[in-house]
C-alpha cells in the first residue's frame, strides 16, 4: 500500500538552449490538469489551457511562461511534453 505522503521532486532539462525546471506535485495535481482544462460543453481538452496550466503549476523556471514565450509550436510542445511526464511522475531513474 502506498504511503499517504506526497514527495515533491524537481527535474531540470535543457531544451533548445533553455534550462527548464519542473516539479512533480503529486498525482492529484496531474488529475487537476485534465479536469480543469476541458473545453466548455465538450469532452476535449484545450491545448492552450493545458499548456498554461503546465507553465503555471509545473514549470518552476523560467517563471512567467505563456504560449507566446516560444518562437514556434514545436519548441513549446517539447517543453509541455517533458513537463507533463514530470507532472505524471514519469521521471524516476531517467535523468
Amino acid at each position: 500500500m502506498a504511503e499517504n505522503k506526497i514527495k515533491f521532486y524537481q527535474r531540470e532539462k535543457e531544451i533548445n538552449g533553455v534550462k527548464y525546471v519542473a516539479q512533480f506535485n503529486g498525482l492529484s495535481a496531474a488529475l487537476d490538469a485534465v479536469d480543469e482544462n476541458y473545453i466548455d460543453g465538450s469532452s476535449n481538452i484545450s491545448t492552450k489551457k493545458f499548456a498554461q496550466y503546465i507553465f503555471d503549476n509545473v514549470i518552476l523556471e523560467p517563471k512567467g511562461l505563456t504560449p507566446d514565450s516560444f518562437d514556434n509550436a514545436d519548441d513549446m510542445n517539447a517543453v509541455v511534453k517533458w513537463a507533463t511526464a514530470v507532472m505524471q511522475g514519469k521521471f524516476r531513474g531517467k535523468e
